[in-house]
Formats: C-alpha cells, sequence, structure tokens
C-alpha cells in the first residue's frame, strides 16, 4: 500500500489527503465568515484572526477602546487555550485518529453554541453575553486551527493565519521549491469568499451572518469523517 506521510506520525493512503485539503479549504471559508460575523456584530473583534486582534489592542485612540481591548483580550487568551487543547487531544497516530473528528464535532458544536446565543439574546448584546459569544468563537476557531496544523502540515496551510499560508506560497515560489500551491491559493480564495458572504448576509440579517459559519464548519465535519474513515479502511 502507498501512502503519503501528512504528519509526523500519521501515514495517510493516496487519495485520502486531497480530502484533508478540502477540509482546511472548507474552514478557511468557515474562518472568513466567522470573522465577518464577529468584527461586524461582535464589537469590531476578530475570534480567528489574532493578529488582527493584537493591533486593536494597540489602538487606544479607537472609540469605544475599552470594550475592544477587552474583547480582543478574551478572543487571544481563548484562542490560545483552544489551540492547545486542540493539538493535546488530536494527537498524531499511526493513522489518522479520530480525535480529528472529535475536535471539530466540538467547534461545530461552539458555532451552533454562538448562533443560539445570539438567536436568543436581546440587541443590542449586553456586555457579558457579548463577551462569552466572543470566547465561543475563538474557541471554536482555535479547534479549527489545531486540526488544520494535524492534516495540513506539509503545505504550511492554516484556516486563520493566512498570512503564514501566502507567506510560504510566495517563498517556495521564489525559492522554486516543489509546494502545495493549489491548497495554498485555494485557502486563502476561501477566507476571502466567506468574509465576503458573510458580510453581505450581514446586510440582508444578522442571524444569518450568524448562522453562515455554521455551515462550512459541518460540511468540514463531515468530510473530515469520511476521510478518517476512509484511511482506517485503507490502512487497515
Amino acid at each position: 500500500m502507498s501512502a503519503a506521510t501528512a504528519s509526523p506520525g500519521y501515514a495517510i493512503p493516496v487519495g485520502v489527503e486531497h480530502r484533508f485539503s478540502a477540509v482546511a479549504v472548507v474552514l478557511s471559508f468557515a474562518a472568513g465568515a466567522t470573522d465577518a460575523f464577529a468584527f461586524l456584530l461582535l464589537g469590531g473583534i476578530f475570534t480567528a484572526n489574532m493578529t488582527g486582534n493584537l493591533v486593536l489592542a494597540g489602538l487606544v485612540e479607537r472609540a469605544g477602546y475599552p470594550m475592544v481591548v477587552v474583547g480582543a483580550s478574551v478572543a487571544i487568551v481563548a484562542f490560545a487555550v483552544g489551540v492547545y487543547g486542540a493539538i493535546r487531544i488530536a494527537k498524531p497516530s499511526a493513522v489518522p485518529s479520530s480525535r480529528l473528528v472529535v475536535v471539530l464535532a466540538i467547534t461545530s458544536a461552539l458555532q451552533a453554541a454562538v448562533l443560539v446565543g445570539w438567536l436568543v439574546s436581546p440587541h443590542p448584546l449586553p456586555v457579558m453575553m457579548q463577551v462569552a459569544m466572543i470566547a465561543l468563537s475563538a474557541l471554536a476557531m482555535a479547534g479549527q486551527t489545531g486540526v488544520a496544523r494535524r492534516i495540513e502540515p506539509r503545505s504550511g496551510v492554516t484556516t486563520t493565519f493566512v498570512t503564514g499560508t501566502l507567506t510560504n506560497l510566495m517563498a517556495d515560489f521564489a525559492d522554486r521549491k516543489p509546494q502545495a500551491a493549489g491548497v495554498r491559493v485555494s485557502v486563502i480564495l476561501a477566507l476571502v469568499a466567506g468574509a465576503l458572504c458573510g458580510a453581505l448576509l450581514v446586510g440582508v440579517h444578522p442571524a444569518l451572518g450568524a448562522a453562515l459559519p455554521l455551515v462550512p464548519s459541518l460540511a468540514g465535519l463531515a468530510i473530515l469523517a469520511m476521510a478518517v474513515a476512509s484511511a482506517h479502511r485503507k490502512g487497515g
């Protein structure tokens, strides 16, 4: 049986790795949609893009800065804790583990909780509810980032830190190294598409903007579950 190694300890049968790449692209769309919702409706905070939050934390002249720095800080801490937890749970193994599916299922549940919170809360959102939704959304994005790191380490793809993906893409072009250009470009475009769709849906109705991130999260979960099952069949 031929196999492609996706990360230390993972031996992925040829063909299955394409499904993992598809998961990364779908989750990148989810990240774009999530950041559009969070930025437009949760006080101008990013819950997928932590670099953006670090910059926001320094913009002391921005209107409403105290709330901005609180939201950005909550998002950063929740994201850091979430990534740590996701990486710890989804440990590498001889064959891609069902733990990857468990982590992504948790992230989908968190996205669903954000949607429910938005639907049942009074508007404008009370401060504590807004902070809670920022934390839940950041945890969801952290889980997705952890899964992407486990399934796409060779390409340098991450579904939330696209600056790194773009850097790897250009660096390998400059050095004329072989690379997974297709998945890298697709992830970047998917992030933009997700943000665009999210912003447009927020304009139609805020609840639609809140619901959109859950759709690609569930789609990514389904593709990942099938990919892991297929890897186990071929690996067994």
